[in-house]
């Protein structure tokens, strides 16, 4: 554990109808940090620095937001100004002393997101903790200890007002000082450590993170807080408007309560294209603020049947209209090749119906087995059926691996599973190979097979060796 926990709140100038400020322009008026002794949770020291913004109003909304007039900071020192004492005090009092510290927050999106944008937009190098901070989410570790708390599981973290309430936290008058009472009342609260395991033990360490995608090359991002409705047109434009050039987007399916935003990942053709949209952090996609964080080839994939891609469009499909199965662009009904890679639209039509009779079939056969399968408890028979069917050819496929879609493609060179539209293999950057039979499309092997077999005739066999060599 840490030496020393800084908690640390910064207040912004905000607008509630962004005319003033918009959602990636908001400036720092305020920092304060304070610094708890974790072993005897004694305040060492306590200091807010005021800060001028250059750019922004404090508007009406802001001033009832952060109890801050204009009046306040127009002879406070700038951004850089603010940085530096927070820096000059931790590196005389903490890091010269060879002490660890993590810091504590309310809202790590203010430490991850607004305040390296801010640092970016005015040219201002900001200390490696601040980069790549280490920190305790609040919320989260409150959270955590409502595990071993079941009498206070009424009161949960999604308000500031329930957390002081079971955590018995009487408000002060500043802000600040609140979430210091709250976190020396947490950390007293998680006593004996051995109840309480999970509490205050790991932080998230956005430094790891970094080595991370640094040492694998990665060529993949994270990307949070995106609008529940956001398309892949969408993203390309938001992209496109910061030098940015994905070869392929993908969404998380969730299964739970719709929430006010979405994440997903972004996939470059270079770890240099990737390294460079990191400086999107904190970019605004309408108004919301979009975090970017790296990421890497193995959260992919762990990710697995989770993934989904992105909807093309907010228009809706009109009768006719068909989805290329090789890079899954939308299509209008009247376009005989795909308008992306020009694959043949015929070919399309008879991939989806050969994916119809196919799980269809699936279906059918699972339904036959299930009384065998389940011991007559036909409630859960076509999970179990579907697996059985793949035993006997398939034991060394794991449950989690990501299955082949229409469109996707192995590599050549080292064998990786690659999605229909990555245009490069994310895992030894070879390019997405393009089949002398026809050169005009630049489709996987499973999709040109099927098509060869709809130009021949012949029946579309999904069991035959070629596909299934395909479930690794």
């Amino acid at each position: 554990m840490s030496d020393f926990f800084i908690v640390i709140d910064t207040s912004t100038t905000c607008d509630n109808s962004s005319t003033y400020v918009t959602k990636d322009s908001t400036e720092l008026i305020s920092l304060a940090w304070t610094v708890l002794d974790v072993s005897t949770l004694d305040i060492i020291h306590e200091e807010t620095v005021l800060v001028r913004p250059m750019n922004t109003p404090i508007t009406p909304f802001c001033q009832q937001q952060c109890k801050l007039t204009w009046e306040d900071v127009r002879n406070a020192g700038s951004f850089k100004d603010a940085i530096s004492k927070l820096d000059q005090y931790l590196q005389e009092n903490i890091i010269s002393k060879g002490k660890d510290f993590s810091f504590v927050t309310f809202d790590m999106t203010k430490l991850k997101v607004q305040l390296p944008r801010e640092a970016r937009d005015k040219g201002v190098v900001l200390p490696p903790y601040l980069q790549h901070p280490r920190l305790f989410d609040l919320p989260t570790e409150y959270s955590k200890w409502l595990v071993s708390h079941p009498e206070a599981v009424s009161y949960t973290a999604s308000s500031l007002s329930n957390m002081m309430t079971a955590l018995e936290v009487t408000e002060p008058t500043e802000i600040p000082q609140v979430y210091t009472k709250l976190a020396i009342q947490l950390l007293k609260k998680s006593l004996p450590l051995e109840d309480h395991p999970t509490v205050f033990t790991t932080p998230y360490d956005f430094g790891e993170d970094v080595k991370a995608f640094v040492s694998e090359q990665s060529k993949v991002l994270y990307l949070s807080n995106l609008p529940v409705d956001t398309t892949q047109s969408e993203l390309e434009y938001w992209f496109t408007q910061h030098g940015g050039r994905p070869v392929a987007y993908w969404t998380l399916k969730t299964t739970e309560t719709p929430s006010k935003s979405v994440s997903g990942f972004a996939v470059f053709g270079t770890h240099e294209e990737a390294a460079e949209s990191l400086a999107m952090n904190g970019k605004a996609l309408g108004d919301y603020v979009i975090e970017v964080q790296p990421s890497s080839t193995q959260v992919l994939d762990k990710a697995g049947d989770m993934l989904t891609p992105f909807p093309p469009s907010k228009n809706r499909p009109r009768p006719g209209d068909w989805t290329c199965p090789s890079c899954g662009f939308s299509n209008f009904q009247r376009r005989t090749h795909c308008f992306r890679c020009s694959f043949p639209a015929s070919s399309a039509v008879a991939i989806q119906e050969s994916i119809y009779k196919k799980s269809d079939s699936e279906e059918n056969r699972g339904n036959g087995n299930s009384g065998h399968l389940n011991g007559g408890n036909k409630g859960n028979n076509h999970g179990s059926s579907e697996s059985s069917s793949h035993s006997g050819n398939n034991n060394n496929r794991h449950f989690n691996n990501v299955p082949f879609r229409a469109g996707d493609w192995k590599c050549d060179m080292c064998q990786y599973h690659n999605f229909a539209k990555n245009l490069c293999c994310l895992k030894c950057g070879s390019s997405k190979p393009i089949y002398t039979q026809a050169p005009i499309h630049n489709v996987n092997t499973t999709a040109a097979a099927i098509a060869a077999a709809t130009a021949s005739g012949q029946p579309l066999n999904f069991n035959n060796s070629l596909v299934m060599q395909q479930f690794h």
